[in-house]
């Protein structure tokens, strides 16, 4: 990013400083180019940043995951339940395990509430 706006200000510099108007054009459209692709670069940066942050998130989240459901299993064990209610507590916790783990809410422009006209 800092180095697009470094060369958005150089070829400012040259553009200004070009003695015919072909060359400040060039120096012009080199320089929007410039910036064009720094920000292309940053934003696919910022993306693969943020798509590593998940996994890793998610990389983290297993073992607290499996801590959860190994406590429930403690807790089916030790707990006096007949044959059928301890089979309905397994039953939802298989289906908690294959289920996986609930998914963080995405924030989009869609699900933000639009602001009345007045603010």
């Amino acid at each position: 990013m800092v180095m697009g706006f470094v060369l958005l200000v150089a070829f400012v510099v040259v553009a200004l400083n070009a003695s015919t108007t072909a060359g400040s054009i060039v120096a012009g459209g080199l320089g929007a180019v410039s910036a064009a692709l720094a920000g292309y670069v940053s934003h696919t940066f910022v993306r693969s940043q943020e798509a590593a942050a998940g996994h890793l998130r998610s990389y983290f989240d297993q073992p607290l995951e499996l801590s959860r459901f190994l406590a429930a299993e403690r807790l089916i064990a030790d707990g006096k339940l007949s044959d059928e209610q301890r089979a309905e507590v397994l039953m939802t916790l298989v289906q908690a395990m294959v289920a996986g783990p609930p998914q963080p809410p995405v924030a989009d422009a869609a699900s933000i509430p639009a602001q009345p006209a007045g603010r």
